[in-house]
C-alpha cells in the first residue's frame, strides 16, 4: 500500500506506554468497546422498533428508515468536520465529551414529540458516535502490540456486533414492555456508565497535534486508500440495505412472519460475533488481503440464497447467521489493511476515514433500501444488495492488484540499490 508521507496527516492518536510483548491492555479496551456497543445499538435499534416508532411519530416506514440514514450520514460526513472545528488536543477529553453527549442526545430521542425532533437527535447522535468510535479504535490499537492489533480492533468492532445480538434485541424487549422510547433511555444509561469507565481506566496519553480538514483528507490522494474506502462503502451498502428493513422483508413472508424478526436480528448478531473474532484471528495469522477477499466473496454468494431461504424459519435463521459471519468478518481485515503500512500518526486518520466510509455505506443502504421498497417492494431488496456485494469484491480485487504493483516497485527499488 502506498501510504501517505509521514507527517502529512497526523491524527488524534491516544498514546499509551508500550505494552508488554504480545499483549493487550484489556480493561480500558473493553470499556472503550462498551461505548462502541452504545453506538451500534443506537444505530441498529431503529430496525427493531421501526413500526411502532413510525406509528407514534406519524411517518411512513420508509420515512422512519431515514432516521438511520440521518445518523449514518452525520457519522460519515459531519464528525470529521466537527473534530476539526473543535481543535481539541486531548483525545481522551474528546472521548469523554463524545460519549457523555451521546447519552444526552439519546434522551432527546426518547422524548421526541415530532419527526423533526427525532431527526435532530439522530443526526446529533451520529455525529458524536463518529467522533468516539474512531478515537476508541485508535486507542485500542495503541494499547496492543503489533501482533495483537487485529484483535484489539476486533474488540472495538465487537462492541458494535454484540449490539446486534444483545443490544438491539434487548432494546426491542424493553420497547415491548413499555414503549420504543424506553429503549433509547436504556442506551443513554449505558453511555453514562461508559463515560465513568473511560474517565477511570483510559490513560490520558500525550497531547495530539491539531489537524486541519485538509490534512485529514490528505490520505485520499493515494489510490489504495480511496479504493479501500470504496470497498467499505459498497459492502456496507449491501448489508445495511437488508438489515435496516428486516421487518418489512420478513413480516409478510409466510415462512417467517413479523413475530420472528427479533430472532433473526439475534441470529445475525451471533454470526457477527463469530465473524469478527474469527476474521481477526485469521488476519493475525494469514494477513488481511486473503481474509478480506474471501469474506466479501462468501458474503455476496450468500445473498443469492435469500429468496430460497425465506421459505422457512429454519433456513432463514441459517441465512442471516451466515450473513452475520461473513458480512462482519471482512471488517477487521479491512481495518487492518487500511493501517498496515501506516505510521502511528497516520493510523487514527485512516481509521476515522474508514469509519466514515462504514456509515456512508449504511446511509446509502438504508436510503436505497427504502427507495427499493417504495418502487419494487421489500421482496426485491436482495437483488440490489447482490449488486453492491459484487461491486465490493471487484473493488477489492482492483485494490489487491494496486498493492501487488506497489510491492513489486518497492522490490525493484531495493534490488537496484
Amino acid at each position: 500500500m502506498s501510504a501517505p508521507d509521514p507527517g502529512e496527516a497526523p491524527g488524534h492518536a491516544v498514546r499509551v506506554t508500550d505494552a508488554a510483548p504480545s499483549s493487550i491492555r484489556w480493561l480500558p479496551v473493553l470499556v472503550l468497546a462498551l461505548g462502541a456497543f452504545c453506538a451500534g445499538t443506537d444505530n441498529y435499534l431503529v430496525a427493531g422498533v421501526l413500526a411502532p416508532m413510525a406509528a407514534d411519530l406519524r411517518v411512513s416506514i420508509t420515512g422512519a428508515g431515514l432516521f438511520v440514514t440521518g445518523y449514518s450520514l452525520a457519522y460519515a460526513l459531519a464528525a470529521p468536520v466537527v473534530v476539526t472545528v473543535l481543535r481539541v488536543r486531548s483525545p481522551r477529553r474528546l472521548l469523554l465529551a463524545a460519549i457523555a453527549l451521546f447519552a444526552v442526545v439519546n434522551l432527546l430521542a426518547a422524548v421526541a414529540w415530532a419527526p423533526w425532533v427525532m431527526a435532530v437527535a439522530r443526526v446529533a447522535a451520529g455525529c458524536v458516535a463518529g467522533i468516539y468510535v474512531p478515537l476508541a479504535a485508535a486507542a485500542a490499537a495503541g494499547m496492543a502490540t503489533a501482533d495483537r492489533r487485529g484483535r484489539a480492533l476486533a474488540v472495538i468492532l465487537g462492541g458494535i456486533s454484540i449490539a446486534t445480538v444483545a443490544g438491539v434485541p434487548l432494546g426491542v424487549w424493553v420497547a415491548g414492555l413499555s414503549s420504543w422510547r424506553m429503549a433509547f433511555v436504556a442506551v443513554a444509561v449505558v453511555a453514562l456508565i461508559t463515560t465513568v469507565g473511560v474517565a477511570l481506566t483510559v490513560p490520558a496519553g500525550e497531547a495530539a497535534p491539531l489537524v486541519s480538514l485538509r490534512q485529514r483528507l490528505a490520505p485520499l490522494r493515494h489510490p489504495p486508500v480511496w479504493l479501500g474506502l470504496a470497498v467499505t462503502i459498497s459492502a456496507m451498502t449491501a448489508g445495511l440495505m437488508m438489515f435496516t428493513y428486516l421487518g418489512p422483508i420478513y413480516a409478510e413472508t409466510p415462512g417467517v412472519g413479523a413475530g420472528h424478526v427479533g430472532t433473526l436480528i439475534m441470529a445475525h448478531g451471533l454470526g457477527a460475533i463469530v465473524g469478527l473474532w474469527g476474521g481477526s484471528v485469521l488476519v493475525d495469522r494469514f494477513n488481511a488481503r486473503p481474509v478480506l477477499l474471501g469474506a466479501l466473496t462468501l458474503f455476496t454468494v450468500n445473498l443469492t440464497w435469500q429468496p430460497i431461504a425465506a421459505q422457512s424459519l429454519t433456513t432463514t435463521v441459517a441465512f442471516v447467521t451466515m450473513w452475520g459471519v461473513v458480512g462482519w468478518a471482512f471488517l477487521p481485515a479491512q481495518q487492518h489493511s487500511m493501517i498496515a503500512d501506516a505510521s502511528p500518526e497516520q493510523a487514527p486518520m485512516l481509521l476515522s476515514l474508514n469509519g466514515s466510509a462504514l456509515y456512508l455505506g449504511a446511509a446509502l443502504g438504508s436510503a436505497i433500501g427504502g427507495a427499493v421498497i417504495a418502487v419494487f417492494g421489500a421482496d426485491r431488496i436482495w437483488m440490489f444488495a447482490i449488486c453492491f456485494g459484487a461491486l465490493s469484491v471487484a473493488l477489492s480485487l482492483i485494490r489487491h492488484k494496486q498493492f501487488r504493483s506497489v510491492d513489486r516497485q518497492l522490490s525493484h527499488a531495493v534490488a537496484g540499490r
